[in-house]
């Protein structure tokens, strides 16, 4: 393997050892592809079905479960499209907002257990390769 290849993989398991990490922990019942929804409406506003399932790279019948399943659980609510009666609009409720922040605020919590143990001055490298990396996820 190359050297940017096999740096490549060692960041994706990475990623996915701090994914397990965090959900290891999680207490509440909602779902990676529901999390993944409601934080997109709290970021970027209400929204379609279709236009969710666009963003999220999922089919529209798929996002349409997800968001239903949201809905269920009272973190979202659907509304008729005020300047086309025929589309149906979705947002995050209060509750929604609450439950992401909450769910936020825990797996903040437990990284920062995590990089406490670490000495300061891997925690500064820490800082700087997210610092570094982060230009890698803008579109």
């Amino acid at each position: 393997m190359e050297p940017i290849d096999t740096l490549a993989d060692d960041l994706l398991t990475l990623h996915g050892r701090i994914r397990r990490t965090l959900l290891a922990g999680k207490t509440d019942e909602v779902t990676a592809s529901q999390t993944a929804a409601l934080g997109r409406l709290l970021r970027h506003g209400e929204s379609t079905v279709a236009d969710l399932a666009r963003a999220e790279g999922v089919r529209p019948q798929s996002m349409g479960a997800t968001v239903q399943a949201l809905v269920d659980l009272g973190l979202v609510e659907r509304r008729p499209d005020p300047a086309d009666g025929r589309r149906t609009l979705v947002r995050a409720t209060d509750a929604g907002s609450r439950a992401r922040q909450d769910a936020w605020t825990t797996r903040t919590r437990v990284l920062a257990d995590r990089l406490a143990t670490l000495p300061e001055s891997d925690r500064a490298t820490v800082a700087r390769a997210v610092a570094i990396l982060a230009p890698l996820t803008e579109a």
